[in-house]
């Protein structure tokens, strides 16, 4: 039987670090990092679940499911096909019906350098499917009566006690409405301990007002991990382990820190990659922690089959066998929709590949919901900046679990189109022959080269029914025609594209932005890329706002790159484009440019999607 352990002075501390003053390593850093009462009533909580027996899967033929074998076959066609086009390096996917396996496959590669096969069971960086698990800790300090939404996090950290941040709510951390930005780390090592990260994200304030609107918020996660320790007494991966991991049975998920070097699941952790579609690059092995610390807005890793058995005691409305894990009155706080969601640092409706179904937010629940009237939530889940999606059906009993380790990979959203195809609306898959019939002509690759794309193939093809512009590591645009013609991208309407036609043959496509206008010829891409042979002349060492952080220009694998105090890999450019700007491959939004003076560099600039620049000299 556990006993209350006294707070660990080391890492639950009420210190904090200095605010964000270097702006340039922010913005390029965040390309990367940009993801109880149980224990002071201990006793009688532990007593109460000492009998109980977490969930075993049994496997099951997909017919004595009601299953299909040819669906499921596609589906993991579809995944294969996803490492075939490169557009991930491995993954894992489980789908369980009923509470019986019917599926379980893994895909590509573990290690791809040292030809390591990605292998049932993988230990996956769980990146925010930790929110969930945290925000099911905080629903259990609200049922014992230890916290309440209307808590205000400034009774319990320090770094809230002001004007700013001193009425933000645990509600508002839970809906993503506390008006803090995305993040204040400018590297995951800056700060020492949780406590001294919560600290400082109040010092530094919100970003919006509190309350007015969605706006996710990884420093609001973090912020809620620490209200767990400083209530609970307890670290905050003791916490989690011993109250929530544990009694669910999920012995493959933990938290991988500093303090946790020994664990032998480790060696079960797959390599994590970044880049994008045949460009993945390897920036983290296990040998070595990724995290300073047990964070709150992720750090958790495991398996699928462990997440499994979490969301299914959300799919039982709070139950673990026969015992009450969570009151009705958490699973119904958690899962109705607090607002529509918007994507990650942006206004932007979030994308869903769901048919007719819109992303809605909860408490630190996703939840995809009917889009007519955002009431009927259809799916419940989270996903994970490393390429890691959980999905449940309530209705049907029916969880689907996809994990990569491909970082900003968006194949995931493509799979829900072809899981709603498969398994939900067999209709689908009529409506998409109808649509490429319907659409023929138009259907096919265009080759984009402007602002951030060089050589890139922009696919015209159908989803759910409709004519929709897959963008290569972005997204899949449902479009929809407006009165004069032109067919805009539904979740952003400013953007819109037509056809140029040479008879009833289609030529171009002309795609239009913000009162600017790139023509797309149709064909296929070269897949060489054209550098400069003068590159030598931009290598050097540049400044920052802070004089002890530097940024070098340097040559990696025959390409221009950044390199980064701090950060795991190289930063690669594209070729410069006719306005004389290198995009970033990791993050093509973001472009750097050089002035030359006297025939030599004397600075560089950074170019931002908003708009703004930022100059930093050279001077090495």
């Amino acid at each position: 039987m556990y006993q209350k352990k006294s707070v660990n002075s080391t890492k639950i501390s009420q210190t904090h670090s200095k605010g964000i003053t270097n702006k340039t390593a922010l913005i390029l850093s965040m390309m990367i990092f940009t993801s109880a009462s149980i224990f002071i009533f201990i006793n009688e909580r532990q007593d109460n679940h000492t009998d109980t027996k977490p969930f075993v899967f049994t496997y099951a033929s997909p017919e004595s499911q009601g299953l299909e074998n040819e669906t499921l076959r596609e589906l993991k066609e579809a995944v294969q096909g996803f490492v075939d086009d490169e557009e991930i390096v491995g993954a894992e996917l489980v789908i369980i019906k009923n509470k019986n396996i019917v599926l379980h496959e893994a895909f590509g590669w573990k290690d791809k350098e040292n030809d390591t096969p990605m292998e049932k069971n993988t230990v996956f960086n769980l990146r925010s499917l930790t929110k969930p698990i945290i925000g099911t800790a905080i629903q259990e300090l609200i049922d014992e009566n230890r916290l309440s939404l209307d808590t205000k996090v400034s009774e319990y950290i320090p770094g809230f006690d002001n004007e700013e941040s001193g009425n933000i709510t645990v509600e508002q951390l839970l809906t993503h409405h506390s008006g803090l930005p995305l993040s204040v780390m400018t590297s995951l090592d800056e700060y020492e301990t949780l406590q001294s990260l919560a600290n400082a994200t109040g010092a530094n304030g919100p970003q919006f007002t509190p309350g007015a609107k969605f706006w996710y918020s990884d420093a609001g996660s973090e912020v809620l991990g620490a209200l767990i320790e400083l209530e609970s007494g307890r670290a905050l991966d003791e916490y989690v382990s011993e109250g929530i991991l544990s009694p669910l049975g999920m012995n493959n998920t933990f938290y991988y820190y500093n303090d946790t070097l020994d664990d032998p699941r480790i060696t079960q952790i797959a390599d994590l990659y970044i880049g994008g579609i045949g460009q993945w690059t390897k920036y983290w092995s296990p040998e070595e922690p990724f995290y300073r610390f047990a964070m709150g807005s992720q750090g958790l890793y495991g398996t699928p089959l462990d997440y499994a058995r979490f969301l299914t005691m959300w799919l039982d409305e709070g139950y673990i066998g026969e015992e009450e894990f969570l009151s009705t009155a958490a699973i119904d706080r958690t899962l109705t929709p607090f607002s529509k969601m918007s994507s990650l640092g942006s206004d932007m409706v979030y994308p869903t590949g769901f048919y007719k179904l819109e992303a809605y937010y909860g408490q630190m629940f996703i939840l995809w919901a009917d889009d007519t009237s955002g009431t009927h939530v259809k799916v419940i889940g989270h996903t994970g900046s490393d390429g890691t999606y959980a999905w449940v059906w309530p209705e049907l009993d029916m969880i689907v679990l996809y994990f990569t380790q491909s970082r900003g990979t968006t194949s995931g959203i493509k799979l829900e189109a072809k899981i709603d195809e498969l398994l939900i609306h067999p209709e689908i898959k009529e409506l998409n022959d109808n649509a490429r019939e319907k659409y023929e002509r138009y259907l096919g690759s265009y080759i984009a080269n402007f602002g951030p794309f060089r050589n890139a193939e922009v696919t015209v093809t159908v989803q759910n029914g409709e004519l929709a512009v897959d963008i290569p590591n972005q997204l899949v645009f449902e479009l929809e025609e407006d009165e004069s013609g032109n067919r805009r991208f539904k979740i952003m309407p400013e953007v819109s594209i037509s056809f140029v036609s040479e008879g009833e043959t289609i030529s171009a496509m002309m795609l239009n932005q913000s009162g600017m206008v790139f023509e797309l010829p149709k064909g296929s891409a070269s897949t060489e890329e054209m550098y400069p042979t003068d590159m030598d002349k931009y290598l050097g060492v540049y400044e920052t706002e802070d004089p002890n952080v530097t940024i070098s220009v340097v040559i990696h694998d025959w390409m221009l790159a950044l390199v980064i105090p701090g950060q795991p890999i190289e930063l690669d450019l594209f070729p410069p484009d006719e306005d004389g700007l290198w995009y970033l491959k990791i993050n093509p939004t973001v472009a750097i440019g050089f002035n030359e003076i006297d025939g030599k560099i004397d600075s560089m600039v950074l170019h931002l999607p908003d708009g703004t620049t930022y100059t930093r000299k050279r001077i090495g």
